[in-house]
This record gives C-alpha cells, structure tokens and sequence, in this order.
C-alpha cells in the first residue's frame, strides 16, 4: 500500500523526469475566451471513414486511433453519429475533405482506418470491457505512447489482417479501477496535459442502446489527441469520489479547469469537482472534438435586448429550449435549424460558449442562423455547469472573471443558472460580475422563484419544464391576466423530449409554433411572446425614465422589479419587513426632466428610511423615532434630483433600534412626481400608481372598500395649479375625505346613506391653499361600516 504521503512524493519527483523524457503538449493556464481547451493543429485536407457500420468495440478503437493520428495535425474525420449529422457538420465547416473507400467486411471502418496509420503505431493495447478501467488506463497510456486500445478479439483480427505489431495486454496489471488509477497517477499524470480532464468510459448504468456496447460515447478522440486524463469514477460511491479528488489535486488544474464527458451521477459530478475548481462541460457524444478544435477561435455578437411597451391585461412570455450547454446537443441543433418554422416564434436557444474555442464552426453556424427572433442564450451556469454554492471558495472569483469573458465574447445577453439559490452570496457575486459587460439577464431553473433585479441585473424564472406537444398551451392558457399589471411567464422546453416527433426526428420550431398559434387564435391579444434578452428589457423598462410607481411591498414581480438589494429582508402577512441589521433597497430611474418627487409609504415599526444618488452615500429620509404604529409618512426627494443627471434615486429601509426586532413593516410604497390631471379607470395599471395605502378589494370594473377598509390616492399636482376638481364615478354609502399630508383629513363627499351609482365632485381649491407641494391624498371609505355597503369607485378624474 502507498501512503498518501509517500504518493505526492513520487508525484513530485517523478514529474520532472518524465516531463522531459515524454512529449507534453503546451498547457497554458487556463484562461477565459481561450486557453482552456487544448487545439490541435489544422490540416490542410482531412480525410474521412465511415464507422456507422463497425461494432461498438471498433468504434472505439477507431476514434482512439483518430485522436492518435490527430495529435500531429487534425487529418481525419469520422462519420459515427448514428444519422448523417457528422456530414452535415463537415459540410458546414468549409474544410476540404476526401471520403476514404473503404474494405469490404466487418467492421469496415476501423480496419480501413488501421490500414492506412498502421505505420504511426508503436503497439496495440489491449483492455477489457469486463474491467472499465483498463479501457480508460489503455487510452491514456495510448495516448503518451502511440499504443492504439483494442480488445483482445480486435487485436487478434488485426494483426492477423495487417501483420505483426508489438502488443501490451494490460487485463491484469492491476487488482481493481482504484489500484488502476493509483498507477495512472503515479506513471501518466506527470506526462499527461493539464487544461482539461475527462470524466468518460464504458458506461453501462443506461438502457441497452445506450450502454457502451450499444452505443459507445464518442468524445474520447479529443482525450487522445489531447493527453488528457480520463477517469470514469462514480461519485456516489465514497472510495471512488475520493479518488476523483485525487486526481483532482494531482493534476493542479487552474481554476476554471473542464472537465469533459459525462458522469455516471450526472450532474452531481459537480458537487465533487466543484469545490476543487474543475467546472463541467457535458460532452459524452461530442463526435470528432479534434477536428473542431483545429479551427481558429471566434468570438460573436448579438443586438442588445429590445423593450416593448409592457401593459397591464397581457402576459409576456419567452421560451428558451434546454440542453444547448451539452457539447453534444449543440451539434444536434443543425438539424432542428433545417426547418420552415425557424424564426416564426420569438425563442432562445441555449447554446455552449466555450465552442468558441473548441469548435467555432458550430457557432459561426448557429450565429449565421439566429436571425432577428432567435436568441442564442447560455446554458447552465455560463460558461461551464457549476454547483456555485459549491464551488471553490478561493476560485469563484477567477471563475466569474472566466465566465464572464467567454460569455462577453460570445456576445451573451441572457445566462441560465441552477444551482444558485436566490440572493445567496454566489448569486449576488454572479450578477455583479455581469454589471457593464452586456449581460442583462439571468434564467434561474432552481424554483418558480419571483423577478430579482440585484444591481441592475434581472434575474428572472426558467420557467416550467416541457416534455411533451401540448404543454406549453397547457400552462400558458391557465394564465391569469392581471389588470393592474402585466404578467411574465417563461417557457423551457426539454430538447431532448418535446424538439422530436414520434419517430425521433427534429421538431421543435414546428411544435412552438403550432402551440403559440392555437393560443393566439384562442385567446387573442392576450399573450406577447419575446426573446428572453426582450423580455428582460421590457422588465427594465418598468424601471427605465419613470414618472411614478406605486406597489404592496408584497413580494410580488412588481415590487422585486425596483429590487436592487434584499439583506434578508422577510414577508409577514403581504408585507415586507427587516429587523436587526436585515435591510433592503429599491431603486428608481425618474424621467430626467425630473426635477420635483415624492416619496409616501404605509409602513409600521421602527423604521429608518434613507435615500442616496449612488447606492453609497445616503442621507435621512424618515424615520420612526421610536414609534411602532402603522402609518403614511412622505418624504421629498427634490434634494437627492440636484445634480444627479440620471434621476437614480435609492430608497434604503432599516431598522431603527436594531437590538430590539422591531424594525420596519412596509405595506405599500408610492413615488410621485407632478402631474397636472388623471383620468383613471378603476381598477388599472394606472390608477394603481397613485394608491399609497390600499385595503381594499376588487370587483371586477371597479374598486371597493366595505367595514373598516379603505384605499387612498395620492396626487403631486405642478406647482402652478391653484384650482383643481375631483370627479368620481361611484356607488355605495361612500365617504370621501382629502388631506394635505396623509394625516389630517377634511370631508370631500358622501352618499349620506344612498347607495345608487352616480357621479359626484368635490372642489379642491381650499386644500391647495398654503400646501406648497400642491400634494393631495384622496380617501375613500365605508360610511355605514356595520352594515358592508361601502364605496364603489368606478372612475376617478382629476382636473384642473
């Protein structure tokens, strides 16, 4: 037995020995936008063999040997993909090519192959599907030694096809895979590449097409040809994930390292490479990896996000297909791009940025394609796919400077995360990494949580999963309108499930769109379906040159959408409160003609509210001073608009007496700036804006306020106005009060015990007299509270 310490010492020591006697291909540190991938050299000409008739032993051996031949220079090219996608591919790329004849007979491919490079082999390296790991160990040791891997019934069809040539039969060098990869690391780790490592094998935990023998992965020439490790370990089993560490550690991979292929734990491979700075990028069927990385690296733009006019009575909805972070799936949208139905739909894609550099024709494709209603997005969490909660500490912020760039370069607007639970500390170092870089949005696929706008950048829901035709009209005809705001929702198809018909075959823009008809033809004028970067626009628009805005802090998407930061503020009862050193802030972008605003809230505790230009320097607004009842208090921010060309104001709510629990409870907050006249519809998107407290209800075309409810407007009338008229559409035993500072209130009008609709007017002249703000406050409530008639409003009209 080894001791871990005895291990690094050879590690070490054996390092610089076999550095200088083997080749090592150039391992520059990893580093965002290239770097991170291995490239081989570009040929000229390639030559291509046909494996989709040879056994699944064969096709390993073929691919293995591809990677052998393309370590010099990237010649050969294999059509292994079960369809004619490997053609299609190679066609789109440009690269002049020469379809290889091939023998007659079994396995014709790899003995074709093997006849022409047989003169660059030094050995054949026999292994053994029984023990996983000697396949792994032959490709590595392969790789180092221009050994080709073979089974022993391959082996024996070879040599006896081609002639003699030395062989190594490894199926019983070692006891068990760990002893295997003890050796590994202590004999090829020092020798092998360090920019990417491989989590790949012989899988045999799927269906029977999709086990090893039935269908082989196919990234293992980019293993070869690149010298990389290949370990094909099970993290749910501890002996083995505790080796996957070692390697880890072994090889000293940079933070920002990939890891390759696929894990018999999916994506939980995350958990064990992740806190050792080794991200995931699945890749087990990417075909011909050595060919797609011979090409020169790229680098993309797509147009900023465009806003639409976002009303209340309409939902906006965008749809973004799943899986495109998949190496492998990314080929495979070639397919679903030869379509009629492409771009009828607005839609994002999810692609793989890290392409960029290792294999750039994919992209140049899928960019060429796009067109104005596609979006190319990232996958999951950029990229790579990382656990960010669990990722590295120490290397998270390489990672995000990482990430960033590749995405930057792939001109990314919108990111899908996982993993990353709202408003975490990883979370909220992912959207600050985006601030200035084009990036405007995040898709979380965690939980159907609510929008976040943490810094400016809006983070908004994934959306439900689709597998099947019909879902999506399933979910988005249950959607209710709302009409005093719009409504987001979002989409994610599975590509995998609902982009294939019954035989298999694409159909994703054709499904999208024969659902978004039927939804249009049945429920017209209700949905508006954009891109998910127009989408997040059209989210920054509600915050974009406002005039006013008026919300229940009740952790709805409106309220989060003037989110700019939540330290651990919590919901009571509809209402939203911080006590302690909890706190939270909204931020608002006020028209820049703006010169005069208001700020009201209903709020109860003891609170302290603070108001700065910057998000930095703050200054008093208001505060409790001790007090704990509910209230409306008002604060001018005329101050905060002097020479702040921007018109960004922040409003900070914290607790006042932090050592008791007690500190604000925000119901409901108002910003208003001066108008002149309102024409509102009850109940409206506009109308909404003026109400600073409301317990009242709706009833269809109108509000109401029974018992001891009620709902108050507030109106910032132009400084000049001197005359102004309250007009009212209203039924019930309404009383109407108006006040200049929320507090103390005069009679407007009553029903006087009538209950019947009529239109009633109140002049306000004399509550204008000595009120400098010209602000008035408009109350309406129950005049005969015991018996539930109260105020009806159907219309409201301010003039002046």
């Amino acid at each position: 037995m080894i001791t871990g310490k005895v291990k690094a010492f050879l590690y070490l020591a054996l390092a610089g020995i076999l550095t200088v006697l083997s080749a090592v291909l150039p391992a520059p540190t990893a580093s965002a936008a290239g770097g991170a991938f291995p490239k081989m050299a570009s040929a000229g000409s390639v030559y291509v063999y046909d494996l989709r008739n040879d056994s699944a032993e064969a096709k390993l051996a073929a691919i293995a040997l591809q990677g052998l031949v393309n370590q010099t220079s990237a010649q050969v090219y294999v059509l292994i993909r079960d369809t004619d996608l490997d053609q299609k591919w190679l066609d789109e790329s440009g690269k002049s090519y020469s379809a290889v004849t091939l023998l007659s007979g079994a396995n014709p491919g790899l003995r074709t192959m093997y006849r022409d490079y047989r003169h660059t082999l030094s050995k054949l390296i026999v292994w053994d599907g029984d023990k996983d790991w000697t396949f792994n160990l032959a490709l590595m040791k392969g790789a180092l030694e221009n050994g080709l891997s073979v089974t022993d019934g391959l082996k024996t069809a070879l040599l006896s096809e081609f002639g003699s040539l030395t062989v190594e039969d490894i199926r019983l060098n070692w006891t068990d895979k760990l002893d295997a990869y003890d050796w590994a690391l202590l004999h090829l780790m020092p020798s092998l590449n360090k920019q990417i490592v491989f989590s790949a094998g012989l899988r045999t935990t799927a269906g029977p097409l999709d086990n090893w023998t039935g269908r082989p992965w196919t990234i293992f020439d980019y293993a070869v040809a690149s010298k990389s490790f290949v370990f094909y370990l099970d993290p749910r089993v501890p002996a083995e994930k505790a080796k996957i560490v070692e390697i880890i550690q072994a090889g000293g991979y940079a933070p920002g390292t990939s890891v390759l292929g696929y894990s018999p734990d999916a994506d939980d491979l995350n958990a064990t490479t992740n806190p050792h700075g080794v991200g995931y990028v699945v890749s087990d069927y990417f075909s011909n990896g050595s060919f797609w990385s011979s090409f020169p690296n790229q680098t993309y733009e797509q147009p900023e996000g465009e806003a639409v006019e976002a009303q209340p009575g309409k939902v906006y909805v965008s749809i973004t297909a799943s899986d495109g972070d998949n190496w492998q799936y990314t080929q495979q949208l070639i397919n679903h791009f030869n379509n009629s139905s492409v771009g009828q739909v607005p839609v994002g894609i999810t692609i793989a940025p890290t392409l960029q550099e290792a294999g750039s024709p994919l992209l140049d494709y899928l960019y060429s394609q796009a067109g104005d209603n596609i979006e190319l997005v990232a996958g999951p969490s950029g990229y790579q796919f990382i656990y960010t909660e669990d990722y590295s500490a120490t290397g998270y912020g390489t990672w995000l400077s990482k990430n960033k760039q590749w995405l930057s370069d792939a001109g990314i607007r919108t990111v899908n995360l996982w993993r990353s639970p709202e408003n975490s500390p990883s979370h909220k170092q992912m959207a600050d990494s985006f601030v200035g870089s084009g990036i405007a949005g995040i898709l979380r696929g965690d939980d159907a949580s609510r929008v976040h706008a943490y810094h400016g950048i809006y983070t908004v829901p994934q959306g439900d999963m689709i597998f099947n035709y019909g879902e999506i009209y399933n979910v988005l005809s249950n959607v209710s309108i709302d009409a005093n705001q719009p409504v987001f929702r979002n989409i994610y198809p599975i590509l995998a499930y609902y982009g294939v018909d019954a035989n298999g075959d694409p159909a994703f823009f054709d499904n999208v769109k024969a659902e978004v008809d039927r939804l249009n033809a049945e429920f017209p004028g209700k949905f508006v379906f954009l891109k998910p970067q127009d989408q997040i626009a059209t989210l920054r628009q509600l915050n974009t040159d406002i005039r006013g805005i008026s919300f229940d802090a009740d952790d709805s998407n409106k309220e989060r959408t003037y989110f700019y930061e939540d330290n651990f503020s919590s919901m009571d009862n509809g209402h939203r409160f911080a006590d302690g050193i909890a706190n939270w802030i909204y931020k608002f972008d006020l028209a820049d003609d703006v010169n005069h605003a208001s700020l009201t809230m209903d709020i109860g505790g003891d609170y302290v509210v603070e108001i700065s230009k910057d998000g930095t320097n703050w200054g008093s607004a208001a505060h409790a001073n001790g007090g704990l009842g509910r209230t409306i208090d008002s604060s001018l921010l005329d101050g905060w608009l002097v020479n702040n060309p921007t018109k960004t104001v922040y409003v900070k709510f914290s607790d006042g007496s932090s050592q008791n629990g007690n500190g604000p409870s925000l119901y409901r907050l108002t910003l208003s700036t001066e108008i002149s006249q309102a024409d509102l519809l009850t109940p409206s998107f506009e109308d909404n804006q003026f109400l600073v407290q409301n317990t009242g209800s709706i009833d269809g075309n109108h509000r109401y306020a029974d018992g001891n409810r009620t709902f108050v407007y507030k109106f910032d009338l132009a400084d000049s106005i001197a005359s102004a008229t309250l007009t009212m559409d209203i039924a019930g035993d309404y009383v109407v009060e108006i006040s200049k500072d929320g507090t103390n209130w005069g009679s407007a009008a009553h029903a006087n015990g009538g209950l019947g609709r009529t239109i009633d007017s109140s002049l306000l002249d004399g509550w204008l007299v000595n009120n400098p703000t010209k602000t008035v406050y408009v109350k309406f409530s129950d005049g005969s509270p015991q018996n539930g008639n109260g105020p009806s409003l159907y219309h409201l009209i301010l003039s002046s």
